[in-house]
């Protein structure tokens, strides 16, 4: 949330800050003596006086308090607090297809993914989207839909589900309940198709680019493809294969790389030669909670290559303030007529 007109909140809060101190030094210049009042000592000793004494001090409490809140709920109210969103309209005619890399190595990046996109849905007009996991072999989670719901529930339920250390597990180092187990291995059921074989990570690409349909309408398509490369079996295709395939159909490849786990540097040049040379971009990093930003510099990327106009949208949230000034108001006439 940003606030619209800031200034205006503190200009309002300042003026009050002056309205009070300027009331505050008055009432002590004003002050008077006390008038003493022959044979009044006996009045604290009755109890409805004392009663009336705390009442009164209570009441002033409450009224000071709730002008306080008053005045400041007024003052955020005037400064207009509101969420921005970017909205680009030709984004309606793209596909995009998630295509995770759902070995071991990968569990952490791949919830990242699942957990930014499933926030991002509430921003789509139109674009469609599916989701692919693959391992040794590949499974379509989803097809390309625009149906919104379905494709946030299956995104955080996948977030969820993938959420999971299986090394650590195996080796006894991490403990998990039975239902959360039982909820990975759902998850992931279909990506292990071929023994002693994982991270087959070309022959996945390869599915991912078989997702897109409606060749024949003119379409943006992306994939948004996150693996670490390290292959440990013998994939059909070759990575550079694999590429030029999905480059043949007119297919955007955005990769996201998150550092060697086992491989090394030769892992990564193969995986970036192959990626830049059909035109893809690359994205490098060690840390899950970078893939937020990094989704966002792809989402730019899209619309500078479509020619696409963002365009920020400003819905305002006055609901909050507007209640609580109202409620002070009544609270301080209600308080007031009490009072009098």
């Amino acid at each position: 949330m940003v606030m619209t007109f800031w200034w205006v909140t503190a200009l309002l809060l300042l003026a009050a800050l002056a309205v009070w101190g300027i009331t505050f030094w008055n009432r002590r210049a004003m002050r008077k003596s006390p008038v003493l009042v022959a044979n009044s000592e006996y009045l604290d000793r009755l109890p409805s006086f004392a009663r009336a004494q705390r009442t009164a001090k209570v009441l002033r409490v409450l009224q000071v308090g709730i002008a306080v809140v008053g005045v400041v709920a007024a003052s955020v109210l005037s400064g207009r607090i509101a969420t921005e969103r970017i909205e680009t309209p030709d984004f309606a005619s793209r596909d995009i297809v998630l295509c995770l890399d759902v070995s071991g190595s990968m569990y952490e990046y791949d919830t990242e993914i699942l957990a930014t996109f499933a926030e991002m849905v509430d921003t789509f007009e139109g674009e469609r989207v599916a989701l692919t996991i693959f391992n040794s072999t590949s499974r379509t989670v989803f097809p390309l839909t625009n149906d919104y719901d379905l494709i946030k529930r299956e995104l955080e339920e996948g977030a969820e589900a993938i959420d999971f250390d299986e090394f650590g597990y195996r080796l006894g180092n991490r403990d998990y309940s039975d239902d959360k187990v039982r909820q990975y291995v759902d998850f992931v059921e279909g990506t292990k198709g071929i023994p002693d074989q994982a991270s087959v990570v070309p022959d996945g690409l390869a599915s991912c680019g078989q997702v897109f349909d409606q060749a024949e309408e003119d379409r943006s398509r992306s994939i948004i493809f996150a693996t670490d490369n390290e292959v440990n079996g013998e994939p059909i295709f070759t990575l550079q294969e694999a590429t030029e395939s999905v480059a043949a159909r007119e297919i955007d490849l955005y990769t996201f790389y998150p550092g060697a786990y086992d491989c090394g540097p030769e892992c990564f040049e193969e995986l970036k030669t192959a990626t830049e040379d059909q035109d893809g971009d690359l994205y490098e990093s060690s840390d899950p909670e970078a893939i937020p930003s990094i989704i966002q510099e792809i989402q730019k990327s899209q619309a500078q290559a479509m020619g696409a106009e963002p365009t920020v949208v400003r819905t305002d949230h006055p609901t909050f303030g507007f209640v609580l000034t109202f409620l002070s108001l009544i609270g301080i006439l209600v308080l007031g007529w009490r009072t009098r």
